[in-house]
């Protein structure tokens, strides 16, 4: 019983782990927008603003983590700390006791400006009782009922990745906005969410949604098979979800025609089978690949050993 609560602890543990590499595999081309930062004008819309809402649809990858079921898988202490790690390159002092109270996450970024940390994180859960130090938030108008939104106290004077506007939606959620999104996330609280947006399955541990970008030309110009697979890509739905064998990852890959997703499916059929570490080979054959037009489908088992040996530090195999 030991051995099979910690193989459960492991396989939850992966699943947070592996949202943690998932933005690595977008491209860097493109920049956002020029932004005014002053809220835009126009008319309120009345409706319950839900929390994933507030992400705007210029983000093109969108994480969700499922904290509730980490949490039962692992408990409190754990499952905070992995999603802490899963949003590792969010600094801010806000996040640490909105996350202790969050059941669902969602992070919004720009995979072209991950450097400079262009995001919204959302944060759903008990969240009653949780207010901004008022030594560094100021209230700023809200025209929503049940909204209230704080401003950072002179600005964000350091990274462009800092918080600049904290949205509390009730007791229900909070998000965490940065400087280049407040005016896009205004526009969403007055006119509604963006059709667009991201939008992970409400499945499993972690899910994502992405949309795929063409690579800098200067990039596809020295690496153009690459360039090539990856203009055939229009967008990646995945889910890490727990079963008793350990971690199991369901990708859907969109072509974004026949062409482009037979592309992506030769690829990842010679990534499959042309590995040569032995250490690896069974992990490899627990991928499968199939394409129907042009969609492609993979289904990747993580063993709980190979899982438990990830997680400890040791070598596989």
């Amino acid at each position: 019983m030991r051995a099979a609560a910690e193989v459960r602890a492991a396989a939850v543990a992966a699943a947070a782990l592996m949202a943690l590499g998932l933005p690595a595999c977008g491209d860097a081309g493109g920049g956002p927008p020029a932004r005014d930062a002053a809220s835009p004008a126009g008319p309120r819309v009345v409706r319950r603003i839900e929390p994933a809402d507030l992400l705007p649809a210029d983000l093109d990858l969108v994480v969700r983590v499922d904290v509730a079921r980490m949490r039962d898988g692992l408990g409190q202490a754990a499952s905070d700390e992995l999603a802490r790690r899963a949003l590792d390159e969010v600094p801010d002092e806000a996040l640490e006791s909105a996350l202790q109270r969050a059941d669902v996450v969602w992070l919004g970024l720009r995979l072209a400006d991950l450097e400079e940390g262009d995001r919204v994180v959302v944060l759903e859960g008990r969240m009653a009782g949780l207010t901004p130090d008022p030594g560094r938030w100021e209230p700023a108008p809200a025209a929503q009922d049940g909204v209230a939104v704080f401003d950072r106290r002179g600005g964000v004077a350091g990274s462009r990745a800092d918080t600049a506007r904290i949205i509390a939606l009730g007791d229900r959620a909070v998000a965490l906005v940065s400087a280049v999104e407040v005016s896009s996330v205004a526009r969403l609280l007055r006119d509604g969410p963006d059709a667009r947006r991201g939008d992970p399955a409400a499945e499993g541990l972690v899910s994502l949604d992405l949309r795929a970008r063409r690579l800098p030309p200067y990039v596809a110009r020295r690496f153009p098979s690459i360039g090539a697979l990856v203009a055939g890509v229009a967008r990646v739905r995945a889910v890490a979800s727990l079963h008793d064998e350990g971690v199991r990852l369901d990708v859907e890959l969109v072509g974004v025609d026949a062409a482009g997703a037979e592309r992506a499916r030769r690829f990842l059929e010679v990534f499959r089978d042309n590995v040569e570490d032995a250490r690896y080979a069974d992990l490899m054959k627990e991928l499968s690949i199939e394409q129907v037009e042009s969609t492609v489908r993979l289904r990747w088992l993580f063993p709980a050993p190979l899982v438990l040996a990830l997680l400890s530090g040791r070598s596989p195999g």
